[in-house]
């Protein structure tokens, strides 16, 4: 092997092994560790999964996650139709916070909430939309 072939192979091992480790760093989801900086002042946050009838993600979904009577937040679910939002103010109780799911071609059918954390918790609270194809 020529010494420009050699060097060719390094520099295309560097570049390989550059964009395997970012994607390592990106693939665990923005938002989902343990790092996340929550306040005193914040309550629980919320996330969960937006799927069709046979269990499949639906990545781009629109997600409204909000207070009864005070608004919310809305966001889309990512590629693995993944999506969280921070938490509300610790004055709100997670029993006043509504999720909907919405997607063109689909229809909300059912939103499953996990049993929630115990009072004054930062355990995130886990809510599932299932979603069934045409409107």
């Amino acid at each position: 092997m020529s010494f420009l072939g050699r060097r060719w192979s390094v520099a295309s091992m560097l570049v390989c092994l550059a964009c395997a480790l970012s994607t390592a760093a990106w693939c665990g989801g923005a938002g989902f560790g343990d790092d996340d900086d929550n306040s005193e002042e914040e309550g629980p946050s919320y996330f969960g999964f937006v799927k069709d009838t046979n269990g499949a993600t639906l990545p781009d979904a629109k997600v409204t996650v909000g207070v009864k009577d005070r608004g919310g937040v809305v966001t889309r679910t990512d590629a693995l139709g993944a999506y969280k939002v921070p938490g509300f103010g610790k004055d709100v109780s997670p029993n006043d916070v509504q999720v909907s799911c919405d997607k063109q071609g689909y229809k909300q059918t059912r939103v499953l909430r996990r049993p929630l954390p115990a009072p004054d918790s930062k355990f995130p609270v886990e809510t599932e939309c299932t979603m069934q194809r045409g409107s």
